[in-house]
């Protein structure tokens, strides 16, 4: 994970010029949070669900990366199903975790529960990384 989240911040940065900040400080139970105007994302290390930590930055990067306008931090949160906003951050996320997850997968062996478990990806997800797999795999 600790390769996923360095590609992720040079990503972020280099591409994206997103500001990203590590801390391990907050609860584990607290999520990682992006400020849209200062395009600045901070992300708990101390997450209680550690796969998961990728999939929180990916989410954060996607809120900056589909130009989200919000005038208040916007926190991580595997509860908000129905937002539009939320929803496309997800998808987003995906995308960026997907080329990771296929990098040294033949195409019989890609398979969206395995992807989802590895990034502890929430279930009401599941129609979306089915989407985006079939997507890059007819590419």
């Amino acid at each position: 994970m600790d390769e996923i989240m360095t590609a992720l911040m040079n990503q972020a940065f280099l591409k994206y010029k997103i500001r990203i900040i590590l801390s391990s400080e907050a609860d584990p139970y607290t999520p990682s949070v992006t400020h849209t105007e200062s395009r600045t994302i901070i992300i708990n290390t101390n997450f209680h669900d550690k796969k998961q930590i990728p999939l929180q930055m990916a989410h954060e990067m996607g809120h900056i990366i589909n130009g989200d306008q919000a005038t208040q931090p916007v926190y991580f949160s595997m509860m908000q199903t129905d937002y539009p906003m939320e929803l496309e951050a997800n998808r987003t996320a995906i995308k960026l975790l997907l080329p990771f997850y296929l990098r040294d997968k033949d195409v019989e062996n890609v398979n969206s529960q395995e992807f989802m478990d590895t990034f502890s990806v929430p279930t009401h997800l599941e129609n979306i990384v089915k989407e985006e797999i079939s997507g890059m795999l007819k590419v």
